[in-house]
């Protein structure tokens, strides 16, 4: 059986610099998944499930951020989070926070 937590290893942990979140976030959080804060930007968060609960596939990280209506995220490769610098993660918030 794979371990959840295995879905962001620490290595990418600590080059991103992140955080385990303590923020209440209105999400369902599975057991035994992480949710992370982004440093440098505000109420951003990897988590290692979706909104709902459900479980990421291996090699991708759910980003979760505050939009209009609430918290909202979309589904991004864990390859693709290590790869962008702060201004790009920010874009990302920024695009689909607008749609």
């Amino acid at each position: 059986m794979t371990q959840i937590n295995e879905r962001i290893d620490e290595q990418t942990i600590n080059k991103l610099g992140l955080r385990l979140s303590e923020k209440s976030i209105n999400a369902q959080v599975a057991p035994n998944a992480r949710v992370f804060e982004y440093p440098s930007l505000d109420n951003v968060f990897i988590m290692e499930n979706d909104l709902y609960g459900n479980i990421m596939p291996s090699g991708f990280c759910f980003l979760a951020f505050y939009g209009q209506h609430g918290l909202i995220g979309k589904q991004l490769k864990v390859e693709t989070l290590k790869k962008a610098s702060v201004e790009e993660i920010n874009n990302m918030v920024q695009s689909n926070n607008e749609g």
